[in-house]
């Protein structure tokens, strides 16, 4: 999976001298929180909801109700976009992106391609794509396997599973924080997972099983 098959290629931007009150009514009118600045194509910055919340001045100020509405209005994205943002090629992998995103707390992803903007995605697009890999939604099962005697819980699941006629729609392992041990998640297209259930417990495997 590749970043540039699940961006937004039609991405709404702003030049840097686009003021502050026009950034804001254009993330209201279109229901977005950042905005990209853009200049000929080439990714300058990003200014968002919360940084144009930051630099308006506070309601304790001193200054008039005339003074504040005129140095708002004077404003421009350019002079307070973030400007070290963190970009990404279009053969960024999924799963580089996601991590890079946890490991820097970045929410918003611009792909740039030839210094070009050429799309953007964001935290709630991974999240979209990691619901998508889990197969979550589907009908069918859920096979969560702790532990197995024979210590192969996902071949020993792969086998049950085919020997009753199901398929695997995905699966994976994960260590719970906090644990050394490995658990085999496998989402399945099976209805009836009682026979399934009996051998595996009967080869000595604890697991939990349950519908998408």
């Amino acid at each position: 999976m590749f970043l540039h098959e699940y961006i937004t290629t039609k991405v709404i931007t702003v030049p840097p001298d686009t003021l502050l009150h026009d950034a804001e009514r254009i993330m209201k009118d279109n229901n977005i929180r950042r905005l990209p600045v853009v200049e000929k194509g080439k990714l300058l910055g990003l200014v968002t909801r919360d940084r144009l919340r930051e630099v308006s001045p506070s309601p304790a100020t001193s200054l008039s109700v005339w003074e504040l509405n005129y140095l708002i209005s004077k404003i421009k994205v350019g002079d307070i976009m973030q400007k070290d943002v963190v970009t990404f090629p279009p053969d960024t992998t999924v799963e580089e992106a996601a991590t890079l995103c946890q490991k820097r707390g970045i929410g918003t992803l611009p792909v740039v391609q030839d210094d070009k903007l050429v799309g953007i995605a964001t935290t709630t697009d991974l999240y979209n794509i990691l619901v998508q890999v889990l197969g979550f939604g589907k009908p069918g099962m859920r096979f969560h396997l702790f532990s197995c005697e024979g210590g192969e819980p996902l071949k020993t699941a792969i086998d049950a599973i085919h020997s009753h006629g199901g398929s695997i729609q995905s699966m994976f392992q994960v260590t719970p924080p906090g644990t050394k041990r490995t658990d085999t998640i496998i989402r399945t297209n099976v209805v009836d997972a009682t026979q399934i259930v009996q051998e595996l417990r009967a080869g000595g495997c604890e697991l939990d099983v349950r519908s998408h």
